[in-house]
């Protein structure tokens, strides 16, 4: 434990000594005795190796000596040989590395053991035990060094050692076969002997060997044991007598290197001096003779073990060769002397490299963890702020008190929780970081974290368990495997709340856990949390970790924290402890610093009593007061000065103030008082470069702020070692905001007023805009663009115009666009959300003041720009976020551009952009919808449930099969086709897992490997109401219609559903007989079900007691008294976070109720269905009217309202709460409502911001206006001449629009969806086909008025087979081509007959006109082309490719429908190679096909291949003619996702406007939407398609991400997109001659 303060004696460990029943040697010598150390003695075995001369010599053979040899080679079989870890830091993380090697004729262990004896085994069984040691680990390296070894002669030599070294110290594994990665952490070498030379040799090969340079790279010392650096006169000798050993002994080469001199030891000290100059090198030398044979002798003499490097430490040893390196005992001298030498090496270390001291762990995995987490801030900041105050000496009470080393020693695996409170400062900040760095230094696993009244940010329970987190995922591989596993998941915590945090981390995996140290965490100033009881509250759950927590909170001691504590006492243990008590430490710093005044002891005496008695245990009390008596010059103004002075602290204060308005100028007082304001405004704590520039231009030039600060504020201002400058405590703040009348008081509201005035003028610069590029070195801009909104929404709200005058002129002017293009740069958009809340409560609060006025004097219009803008802030983030953030100059162009026309983003937007616009027509969207998306389902299946899962939503369909969606793109990512109806399913709390309740079944998939686990044949005459799995995921559960919970074991061999123990299907519970449960719901965790039944309450019954936790009765139904009078239940459902249940009564209210409660909480509203959101804070209802509703869950408060005319089937909130899901008939909705963002981005970091906004959110930002949708699109064709489109939509509705005017004309109604829409070349025809098969061939009538259906008369009906797949005109408008899976119809368009019916080759082909033969038609396969003649579908030619395709190895993989299987196999439409497109160049010099085959895999193989059209030349031969394709490889293939077409090149512009000049003779563009869903082109032709440049265009906003909708989009040959949107067709144009470059 703790020796500085408890020392415990050492207990040798109990293990039996082989060498103890040895008679003594006549040769041995007695160990000196030290302290507490066991009698030792020296027996055969511990004699120097160089003593076995006397066995190698006899002629006899001695029995005894005899034994102990084999007994010596059994030993030194039995160390192990290589490079192996003796020593693991707790959490595998090293902070440095110790490597021990041992010398001539040792081991790696019995070489540092005295007398042989593994119980002083000092480098493991002592050396991690010392303060500082713990995180260290230590290494031990062996080596075939015995000389005595019997054998032809051994070649080895020092190079070859220190070969192997290296190579253990680059390639070794830990015992946990992982790589030791010893380069990543400082070496430290400790070396006897000839392991110094084999040290110093590895050093010089690697110098010379780049596989191994990198691993010293962080070697940074060496301990030399008696290592001979210039050789012994006993190595010859020694080898002699090996030469002549009757045991077939040999001479050694290593050994012939060590004697004195040799070229060897030359060449290696010559080389090594070049090297070892950043090395610290400490050599210890022998003082002792050693006995070999008969006799004692000086194996080394000084001057061979000391280098005489500048800057070397050396220093004798009590002690000879061999144990110069074995010790009797932790006070052994020799052993402190090498323990201090390395204490100072690893303090030197981290003095000078602050970094050592986090563990090194894989960056790529930390930078996930990182994403998950957001934690921007070092807690070791804080950490090293208190620790500099500490004195020596002082906090060490706390580890005498028995409260303290109970919470500390505690050999329990049950958690605990120390409080520590204390007065004001008493200085209980700096005992929390002296206890920090005493459990570090231990080797404890210490998690900390401050609270800090100065700043916003670090007094949130969200930031706490972030950072509590990040730090414990640096230790701890499995917690930092699931986070990394959450951020494949795009989890984010930043914005959740705290409770979500405690759940999807610490319950979810740190819970289950088992480790084998507790886990120390020091939270510091627990009275500045925001939500100290809701911390608390969390821990209570503590009872349910599977290993230690031991908490220590420090901080003021108040009423609510009080009964915060008592109440969790129930299941965790809490132990409080008073800091205030000890008078120890504050005696000791009063002392200390009243020794620096003037007097004799006796006069200072009486001071330190004095200032003792009147402290009341208060440091920051005696700091002041000792500051203001050290300035007096006589003992009788000390003695006036403590008579003076105030017994507490405000009137210390008042004093203080006084002092500082009477001494200072009054220009200084203007200046203290502005830096007074900011210091206490300011939402976190300003540098000084900060604040220097704050100060600019009305206190420019300042000299030296850091004096000026001192001097004119006085000692109510601290300045810490990172130029922070803060309040010196929390009181002196209190006491400047809350006194009014002083000269340097603060007012709080004129303060933020005055700092929101200075941020917007710091942002409104007229330079600011380049400056932008470069944020850094400009630092209080960072903080002007992000704080703004906090301080605007604390200021004062008067009469006047003239903050709002202010926010006009800011949103008009040119620098707002500067302002979001600053906050994309660094990544902080939600700022944008923060200004759009903070507009809101402005606005409000002002219109409560100017109704006040006369209606004349009110400024209306500014009043509507700002909430236009706060209305786009809003929708800026939402439909542009991802985007914005790695394009931030999106912001000037392609973001207004893609803007409603009115909104204030487009209008102002293109006010001020210079150069050309993208233009954007074809819908009618003129301000901001709530609609993110709409798709369509499926046509052949009824949609029943909707859920929502991190990355994916999943929509349950009837025919037993759940579709998930990613929630970035609303596309198809996987299918699980259960096999029958599915009845229920859920999903585990990890998603790595689901289970589908069927009929027959019930299986269990893995989500992530798209397959099936387990499948359980479910109970005859029973129907699961629902399914869940158990918290470890080990089973999953049912709650049935015949009362019963039933369990299936996972892990079990036989997979079999079994009836709960207790569980007698709730009737002997209490008596009662339950008729069948209506409605059943499990808590997330699987230990409780809520069951509703008719006629009786609702229930929730608890598995892990057995037994109903409690009913939720109705006031209304218990007045009653009658039990058929129980009110009806509807849907019910669980709130994650604080266990309420949440349903639908059927007389129309909404409840919550928990079960502990006997009452619950009602509204009344007519919904019939309910979800909650993942973090508890919001749940969303609907109605059969369509209308959706969603409400803030604490207060039953409405938030969001929309009406749409379609019955809502089901809904679901997406986990960070700012969607919305429903189902209405086929098609899912994707809703993403201003309200929703800000309120999901709302700042934890700035509570009383929040406060104030929390009474206008829940009325302004609920919408009551209706929301209707135009069916969407099924069908698009583009006009090739002119541009027109027409468009067929799921309800039949066939539309033609001029491109150019935007008029939509209906030309035609229908009653089934239009799939098939297509022009002739000359666009005289128009043909349209419905899924029903009906084919209408309309011929364009100029004549007629334009926009009239007129204009398009029905030509031709017929009707085609099933399965359509393609319609196609020839190219003079004479035939049309009907293409299905079995056949080819040709129709004649003049006579209007049917003239060939040809079967297909394969069903899924695709046909073209020949690019330059326009009698012919193609037919393309994925191998070949087919030429038919047009006038009779006869074949002319085929040609086939040169190579086959899926044979090259640049493959793609496109999305699959679904995971084959055995029972459910592909089917014919899934297990095909298909064409999918067909893409003709605009001037038909090349043709694009793209195919795609079914893999193996869980993905289909697509390719694109180009073929050029000249090969294609119509021959009157069938014979197969091969052909060259080329096919796109490459970053080119890599990186598109939707082919778009083909576009006519012309010359472009980048997005800065300047010109490039493109040549004449190259080929048209590919143009095709990539993977981040920009449209981009690149030059299409040549000899090769690899490495053509890929040019940027543009962006689509995420609400045009639409699965359905992104099939249609093409492009026309002149440079138009057209993209349907929300049954609209949108056209961009003006986009081929930019270019976008960032």
């Amino acid at each position: 434990m703790f020796h500085r303060f408890r020392r415990k004696k050492v207990k040798p460990l109990e293990v039996p000594n082989i060498t103890e029943a040895l008679p003594p040697s006549p040769h041995q010598q007695q160990v000196e005795s030290f302290p507490n150390a066991p009698d030792i003695r020296r027996n055969a075995t511990s004699i120097s190796n160089l003593s076995s001369y006397a066995i190698i010599t006899d002629r006899g053979r001695d029995d005894s000596a005899e034994e102990r040899r084999r007994e010596q080679s059994a030993e030194r079989h039995a160390d192990p040989l290589g490079l192996n870890v003796i020593y693991q830091p707790y959490g595998g993380v090293p902070t440095a590395n110790i490597i021990f090697v041992h010398g001539l004729g040792g081991t790696s262990q019995k070489t540092w053991c005295r007398n042989r004896d593994i119980r002083f085994f000092w480098p493991r069984e002592w050396l991690p035990l010392e303060t500082g040691f713990g995180k260290i680990r230590v290494l031990s390296f062996g080596y075939n060094a015995h000389f005595a070894s019997c054998g032809r002669e051994n070649i080895l030599n020092i190079g070859d050692f220190a070969k192997d070294l290296l190579f253990g110290m680059k390639f070794g594994l830990d015992q946990g076969s992982q790589e030791l990665e010893i380069g990543k952490a400082p070496i430290i070498f400790v070396a006897h002997s000839m392991g110094g030379l084999v040290v110093k040799k590895a050093f010089i090969l690697a110098q010379n060997d780049n596989q191994y340079r990198q691993v010293l790279t962080s070697a940074c010392a060496i301990l030399f044991l008696s290592t001979p650096h210039r050789g012994t006169n006993l190595a010859e000798l020694l080898n002699r007598i090996l030469s002549v050993s009757v045991f077939n002994h040999s001479a050694k080469q290593y050994i012939a290197e060590l004697r004195q001199n040799s070229p060897a030891l030359q060449d290696i000290n010559e080389q090594f001096r070049n090297i070892a100059s950043h090395l610290r090198i400490f050599s210890f030398f022998e003082t002792q003779q050693t006995a070999i044979g008969p006799k004692k002798m000086m194996v080394l003499e000084k001057d061979s073990s000391i280098l005489g490097y500048p800057d070397e430490v050396s220093k004798p040893l009590d002690a000879d060769h061999h144990n110069v390196c074995k010790f009797a005992s932790q006070q052994d001298p020799n052993y402190v002397s090498v323990r201090n030498a390395l204490k100072s090496l690893l303090r030197r270390m981290r003095d000078s490299d602050p970094g050592i001291n986090p563990p090194v762990v894989n960056q790529v995995d930390m930078s996930k963890v990182q994403h998950v987490l957001a934690v921007s801030g070092n807690p070791e900041d804080d950490y090293e702020y208190f620790r500099s105050r500490w004195m020596r000496g002082s906090c060490e009470w706390i580890f005498l008190r028995p409260v303290f080393l109970s919470w500390l020693e505690d050999c329990s695996d049950r958690s605990r929780i120390l409080w520590v409170h204390g007065v004001p400062g008493c200085g209980k900040s700096i005992l929390s970081s002296f206890v920090i760095e005493q459990l570090q230094e231990k080797g404890y696993s210490c998690q900390y974290f401050f609270f800090r009244f100065g700043d916003s940010a670090k007094r949130t329970v969200n930031l706490l368990l972030r950072s509590i987190a990040y730090q414990l995922a640096v230790e701890l591989p499995e917690l930092r495997a699931h986070l990394q596993m959450l951020a494949q998941d795009s989890v984010k915590l930043e914005k959740a709340e705290g409770r979500i945090i405690w759940q999807k981390v610490f319950i979810t995996k740190l819970s289950k856990l088992q480790i084998r140290k507790p886990l120390f965490w020091i939270i510091d100033a627990l009275d500045e949390c925001e939500a100290p009881q809701l911390l608390l509250n969390l821990l209570s759950s503590l009872s349910s970790f599977q290993s230690s927590l031991r908490i220590m909170f420090v901080g003021r001691k108040t009423e609510t924290l009080s009964a915060a504590f008592q109440r969790i006492e129930a299941s965790v243990s809490v132990d409080t402890l008073a800091a205030d008590e000890a008078k120890e430490d504050l005696e000791s710093y009063v002392a200390r610093e009243v020794h620096f005044m003037r007097g004799d002891s006796q006069f200072k005496t009486r001071v330190i009593r004095k200032i003792c008695r009147m402290a009341h245990s208060n440091f920051l009390w005696v700091h002041l007061v000792l500051k203001e008596i050290l300035q007096c010059h006589t003992e009788a103004a000390v003695e006036m000065a403590l008579e003076e002075l105030p017994a507490d602290l405000e009137p210390l204060y008042h004093r203080m103030e006084n002092a500082l308005s009477k001494t200072t100028r009054a220009s200084d007082r203007k200046l203290s008082k502005t830096i007074l304001t900011w210091i206490v405004c300011s939402q976190r704590a300003l540098t000084l470069e900060e604040l220097s520039e704050v100060l600019k231009p009305e206190f420019s030039h300042v000299l030296d702020l850091r004096l000026t600060i001192s001097q004119v504020c006085g000692d109510f201002v601290v300045i810490d070692s990172k130029s922070r400058v803060g309040m010196v405590h929390q009181t002196a703040r209190e006491y400047l905001v809350k006194t009014p009348g002083l000269e340097h008081s603060i007012t709080p509201r004129a303060g933020h007023r005055e700092l929101f005035t200075k941020c917007i003028s710091c942002l409104s610069v007229p330079t600011r805009r380049t400056r932008i590029a470069v944020p850094l070195t400009q630092p209080f801009l960072h903080y002007a663009a992000t704080t703004w909104p906090f301080h605007l929404g604390l200021s004062t709200i008067s009469s006047d115009h003239s903050t709002l005058l202010v926010l006009v002129q800011f949103f008009q002017g040119p620098y707002l666009f500067s302002w979001i293009h600053l906050l994309a740069a660094i990544d902080s958009l939600r700022s944008l959300v923060y200004a759009s809340k903070s507009l809101i409560s402005y606005l409000g609060a002002k219109s409560k003041i100017d109704a006040e006025s006369s209606p004349l004097t009110h400024p209306l219009q500014e009043k509507e720009l700002l909430e236009l803008w706060a209305m786009d802030l809003v929708k800026i983030v939402g439909k542009f976020g991802a985007q914005l953030v790695n394009h931030p100059r999106s912001i000037y162009s392609l973001i207004p551009d893609f803007s409603p026309t009115k909104t204030m983003i487009a209008q102002q937007g293109r006010r001020n952009r210079s150069g050309s616009p993208l233009v954007v027509t074809g819908f009618n969207l003129q301000q901001w919808d709530d609609c993110l998306s709409k798709f369509l389902i499926g046509r052949d299946c009824q949609s029943l449930r909707v859920i929502c899962i991190y990355q994916h939503f999943v929509i349950m369909t009837s025919d037993g099969t759940l579709r998930l969606y990613d929630t970035l793109t609303s596309q198809l990512w996987h299918k699980i086709v259960h096999g029958e109806r599915i009845l229920s399913f859920k999903f585990s709390a990890s998603y790595e897992k689901c289970a589908t309740y069927g009929f027959r079944e019930t299986k269990v998939w893995s989500v992530k490997e798209r397959r099936q686990l387990h499948s359980v044949q479910n109970p005859i005459n029973a129907k699961a109401l629902d399914v869940t799995f158990s918290s470890d995921e080990s089973a999953i559960l049912t709650c049935s219609d015949d009362k019963q919970i039933r369990r299936c074991l996972l892990s079990s061999s036989e997979q079999v559903w079994q009836i709960v123990d207790g569980n007698q299907g709730f009737d002997n519970a209490d008596g009662k007989v339950y008729n069948s449960p209506r409605r059943v719901s499990f808590n997330p965790t699987g230990t409780q079900v809520a069951v509703a039944f008719r006629g009786f309450p609702l229930l929730v019954w608890d598995l892990e007691i057995a037994d109903i936790l409690g009913r939720c009765e109705r006031a209304s139904d218990r007045n009653r008294g009658r039990q058929h009078f129980y009110s009806e239940i509807g849907p019910i459902c669980w709130n994650p976070v604080t266990g309420h249940v949440l349903g639908l009564y059927k007389d129309g209210c909404i409840f919550k109720w928990h079960p502990l409660e006997s009452l619950s909480q009602e509204f009344r509203t007519v919904e019939t269905a309910i979800s909650c959101s993942a973090e508890g804070a919001l749940f969303a209802t609907s109605n059969s009217e369509g209308i959706l509703k969603v409400w803030d869950f604490h207060h039953l408060t409405l938030v969001y309202q929309l009406s749409c005319h379609t019955p809502v089937i089901d809904l679901a909130m997406s986990p960070d709460g700012r969607r919305v899901y429903d189902l209405r008939e086929s098609f899912c909705n994707v809703w993403e409502p201003n309200a929703l963002i800000r309120l999901a981005e709302a700042d934890e970091n700035s509570s009383d911001t929040l406060s104030t906004l929390a009474g206008s959110t829940q009325v302004s930002l609920a919408s009551d206006g209706p929301t209707e949708f135009s069916e969407p699109l099924t069908a698009l064709a583009i006009g090739p001449k002119t541009g027109r489109y027409c468009s067929g939509d799921d309800i039949g509705i066939v539309r033609v629009s001029e491109s150019h005017d935007q008029v939509v004309t209906q030309i035609s109604q229908g009653f089934m969806p239009v799939d098939h829409v297509v022009w002739s070349d000359d666009e005289r025809y128009l043909a349209t086909a419905d899924l029903g098969g009906r084919l209408n061939v309309r011929l364009r009538n100029p004549s007629t008025h334009p926009t009239s259906a007129d204009e398009y008369p029905l030509s031709m009906e017929a009707k085609t087979g099933n399965g359509l797949r393609q319609l196609l005109f020839s190219q003079d408008s004479g035939y049309l081509l009907v293409a299905t899976i079995a056949f080819a119809e040709l129709w004649f368009l003049k006579t209007k007959t049917l003239i060939v019916t040809r079967p297909k080759i394969t069903p899924y082909t695709h046909w073209i006109n020949h690019p330059i033969e326009s009698h012919t038609i193609i037919e393309c396969t994925s191998t070949e082309f087919h030429i038919y003649r047009w006038s009779d579908l006869a074949e002319i030619a085929c040609y086939r490719f040169a190579q086959e395709p899926y044979q090259i190895k640049h493959q793609q993989e496109a999305d699959q429908f679904r995971r084959p299987s055995a029972s459910h196999p592909m089917s014919p439409d899934e297990n095909h190679d298909a064409v999918d497109e067909v893409f003709v160049s605009s001037n038909g010099s090349h043709v694009l096909v793209h195919t795609s085959l079914p893999s193996a895999q869980r993905s289909r193989t697509r390719q694109y291949q180009a073929i050029n059209s000249v090969d294609l030349a119509a021959q009157d031969s069938t014979k197969s003619v091969q052909i060259r394709a080329r096919e796109i490889l490459g970053t080119m293939a890599t990186d598109m996702g939707k082919v778009l077409g083909f576009v006519r090149q012309s010359p472009r512009r980048t997005s800065y406007g300047i010109l490039d000049e493109v040549q004449p003779d190259v080929e048209d563009a590919l143009v095709f939407l990539d993977r981040d869903d920009w449209v981009c082109s690149f030059i299409f032709g040549g000899d090769t398609l690899v490495g053509s440049k890929i040019r940027r265009h543009f962006f689509l906003p995420q609400d045009w991400l639409n699965t359905d909708s992104l099939k249609l989009a093409t492009v026309s040959s002149d440079g138009r997109l057209y993209c349907p949107r929300n049954g609209e067709v949108a056209i961009v144009n003006n986009w081929v001659q930019n270019e976008w470059v960032d």
